[in-house]
Order: structure tokens, then C-alpha cells, then sequence
């Protein structure tokens, strides 16, 4: 049964509009770092380049973590919308149509932050002959998608209305910078900053001071509760509410 479900849902994965356009617009977001680069860093000595590029981690990776949530999102509340998870309910149990979104939007949300990064060093590249793009980003740029799109899927499920999830999921993951400004080490144990920490980025890009941080072990706790609590209040919504 969950094979079946699994193969119904790679179908439609494979021609994912939305995965398309949100990894586009994550593309595009990500070239903007490069307006912000003074032309004449390109001619400044390696070191110099690659310290000045070094924030530019953590501000490509919340830029892909608000569109992952987003697609997690979005992707559910369109299905919705469109009758697809309507259609599959009467094929399949509701619990076997939960759980093969679960990987799917594992795996977009990581496609929408790989997207961004290269993008984004693309764009630094190009202005100041900035960083290559190394194993280990990429390795954290995977996660934090995967687990921003598990995060936006389930806001999306609780939610159900499209457009107030289009704007609750990325806003939800957004509102930790916000949140920064006044309220530092509050702000680090909301979901974006968590996942940051856990993914160890450095958040002092984003205006946390390394004596306001959290370390690793408690970031991944922090993390683990947030998507899980997201997982499981979204199972409940989807067992329990008419779709």
C-alpha cells in the first residue's frame, strides 16, 4: 500500500510546477547578494574576499529555508485546493496520503535550498570571485531545506487555506529575524534560528552574538521539537478534519 502511494506520488512529483517556480524564485532571490558587494572587493587579496563572503552562508540559507517552508507549504494547500488529495483518499487510506508527503516534501524543500546556495555563489563568484561551493554547505543546505519544507508542510496541513498558508509558512520561519532584533536569545530557540544553529551556520550574520547563541546538541533538540511538533499537529489536523 505505501508502495503504491509512494509510486502515485513520484508521478506527480516528477512534473512539479510548484517545486519549478519556487526553486526559480529562490534562484533569483539568491543573485541579489551580489548588489551588495562593492565593486572594487574583486580586486582585494583572497583572504580578504573569503572573510567578507563568509556571512553570506547564513543569509543564502535563510533565503532558502523561507522558500522551502514555503513550498512545503504550498505544494499540500494547492493539492487541496485542486481536489488532488481528495482524488487519493478514495484510492488509499489517509494516513498512507500523509506519509508519502512526508519524504516528498523532505526532498523539495531541499532542492529549493540547494537552488538558492548555488545561486548564490554563483552571484559572489561572479562580483568578487568569491568562495567555490564546498561539500559541507551543501550538506547543510540539503537539511535545513529538508527540514524548512517538513516545517511548511506542516503549517500547510494545519492551516488548509492556500493563500493564508502561502503567507503563515515562510512568515513563521521569517519572523526569527524580526524577533532578533529586540530579543536575541529568545530568538534563537524559534524554528529558523534553531535550525541554523543545529545545521551550524553562523548566526551572527543575522544578528545573534556568539554569547547569545545556543549550541549545536540544543539546536538539534530544539529542531527535532519543532518539526516533529509540526509533523504530529498535521497528522492530527489531516486524521480528524475534512479535506
Amino acid at each position: 500500500m505505501i508502495g503504491r502511494a509512494l509510486r502515485a506520488h513520484a508521478r506527480s512529483f516528477a512534473g512539479d510546477v510548484v517545486l519549478f517556480w519556487v526553486a526559480v524564485a529562490g534562484f533569483v532571490l539568491s543573485l541579489s547578494v551580489a548588489t551588495n558587494v562593492p565593486p572594487e572587493l574583486a580586486d582585494a587579496p583572497a583572504d580578504v574576499r573569503a572573510a567578507l563572503t563568509a556571512p553570506y552562508e547564513a543569509v543564502l540559507a535563510t533565503y532558502g529555508a523561507v522558500l522551502a517552508a514555503a513550498y512545503g507549504s504550498f505544494r499540500y494547500t494547492v493539492d487541496r485546493r485542486d481536489g488532488v488529495v481528495a482524488q487519493r483518499l478514495m484510492l488509499q487510506p489517509r494516513w498512507a496520503t500523509l506519509l508519502v508527503r512526508v519524504p516528498a516534501s523532505a526532498l523539495g524543500g531541499a532542492i529549493v535550498a540547494l537552488v538558492g546556495a548555488v545561486g548564490g555563489h554563483v552571484a559572489l563568484t561572479v562580483a568578487m570571485g568569491g568562495p567555490p561551493l564546498e561539500w559541507a554547505s551543501v550538506g547543510s543546505a540539503l537539511g535545513l531545506g529538508a527540514l524548512a519544507g517538513l516545517w511548511g508542510m506542516g503549517v500547510g496541513v494545519v492551516v488548509q487555506a492556500h493563500l493564508v498558508a502561502l503567507f503563515v509558512a515562510p512568515m513563521s520561519m521569517s519572523v526569527a529575524v524580526l524577533v532578533a532584533i529586540f530579543w536575541g536569545p529568545g530568538a534563537v530557540y524559534l524554528p529558523l534560528l534553531s535550525m541554523l544553529e543545529a545545521l551550524r551556520f553562523d548566526v551572527s550574520a543575522l544578528g545573534i552574538p556568539p554569547n547569545e547563541g545556543i549550541d549545536s546538541s540544543t539546536a538539534v533538540l530544539v529542531t527535532a521539537a519543532w518539526v516533529l511538533g509540526a509533523l504530529v499537529a498535521a497528522g492530527l489536523s489531516f486524521m480528524n478534519r475534512d479535506v
